[in-house]
């Protein structure tokens, strides 16, 4: 190899290789960063509900319209076999309501306790389904919820593939499923069964209701043991033990979870389902501000609003109101100010100086508003602590 008249050989100079260098390096990160801009982001969660209630009210009625539009399906408790002798009892359903939603429905059927299914066959809901949409509901497929015994589960998944035949192509069929099925050999094929699986995830491990590190852990179990798709059912209720102990889905803890899911998928899940789908009169499940909140991943910051109201006679009403769109325990003290001549408290708020002060408050629902007092006085003013 010659040299230049300089001295230095025709060859790559350093600059030149570090140019080089520095061009391969920034394709390679552009091409990285087009990979990972390219990498398909996961699909949206599907929402449904269930509408549990067994007697049907307006307000029920009305909630099927008012709902969150994110719900496109309910699956509504359409009949029951319960007791020890499961006895057969239908929901008087308000079905010109459900047809007025214009949303999908799945008929369910409840079967009460953890025996084999012997005398229940399918047909029974798949009847109610067919009257259903007849009478222009737009009726997906029916559900079967049974908390079988997971001992049993070779036996149940024998009754579903004997059973699956009566509803033909036209009906589609679910399963509600325990967590606890998941150690038993027999899930795979059972699972395979159905065209739906929905994985109940609160109420599982008493004294606990729900938290969003269980939950998680029942999910990422069941994806382990079978590769079909599922949903994952999740808490909106109240509900008291047999000892009095209350328990609570509360929403911050349910939206911690769904949060966790959104960011960290878990592979399989496909959707989520509401029990149940509360209304104005259900004070024992969420509001319906407040389901939709946690559905779209809202700020579930509470806020309440006190007020004085004028009830004749110099007196004055203390009145609460939740003005967020989140249930949620009112203040445990409200303090008042001005020159007072008489303060006492109702609804388990009691006057303690100028305060009115509760031990245990009061749950409001998302637009609620309750008495908690009344006053009489002069300039008389109202403040949260």
């Amino acid at each position: 190899m010659g040299l230049s008249s300089s001295g230095v050989g025709e060859g790559p100079t350093v600059s030149s290789i570090q140019r080089r260098r520095g061009v391969y390096w920034g394709v390679l990160l552009l091409l990285v960063g087009a990979m990972a801009c390219s990498r398909p982001e996961p699909r949206p969660l599907v929402h449904e509900a269930y509408v549990w209630q067994r007697d049907w009210s307006p307000a029920l009625s009305q909630a099927l319209t008012d709902a969150p539009r994110e719900l496109g399906t309910l699956r509504v408790l359409a009949r029951e076999r319960s007791g020890t002798q499961r006895a057969p009892v239908d929901i008087a359903v308000d079905v010109d309501a459900l047809a007025r939603s214009g949303r999908e429905v799945v008929a369910v059927m409840r079967v009460e306790g953890t025996a084999p299914l012997e005398g229940v066959s399918l047909q029974e809901v798949a009847v109610l389904a067919r009257a259903w949409r007849a009478r222009g509901v737009r009726v997906r497929g029916i559900e079967i919820d049974h908390d079988c015994a997971t001992a049993a589960l070779a036996g149940y998944a024998d009754w579903l593939e004997r059973e699956r035949v009566v509803l033909g192509n036209e009906l589609s069929l679910s399963i509600t499923a325990l967590p606890t099925w998941s150690g038993s050999s027999a899930l795979p094929r059972l699972a395979s069964l159905p065209d739906d699986v929905v994985l109940q995830v609160h109420a599982v491990r008493a004294p606990t209701l729900f938290t969003a590190e269980q939950a998680r852990g029942f999910v990422e179990a069941w994806a382990r043991v079978t590769d079909r798709p599922f949903q994952v059912a999740l808490p909106t209720y109240r509900v008291r033990l047999r000892d009095g102990t209350p328990l609570s889905a509360e929403p911050r803890e349910v939206a911690r979870f769904l949060a966790a899911l959104r960011e960290r998928p878990v592979a399989g899940v496909s959707g989520l389902v509401w029990f149940r789908l509360g209304h104005q009169g259900d004070t024992e499940a969420w509001s319906l501000p407040t389901l939709t909140a946690v559905v779209r991943g809202e700020p579930l910051a509470p806020r309440f609003l006190p007020r004085l109201v004028d009830a004749g006679g110099g007196t004055l009403d203390i009145v609460l109101e939740n003005t967020g769109h989140v249930d949620a325990e009112a203040p445990t003290r409200l303090s008042l100010s001005g020159r007072l001549e008489v303060l006492d408290g109702v609804a388990g708020y009691s006057a303690r100086g100028t305060s009115l002060v509760a031990r245990t408050p009061p749950r409001l629902r998302a637009g609620e508003h309750r008495v908690i007092g009344f006053v009489r006085g002069s300039e008389v003013a109202l403040a949260l602590p």
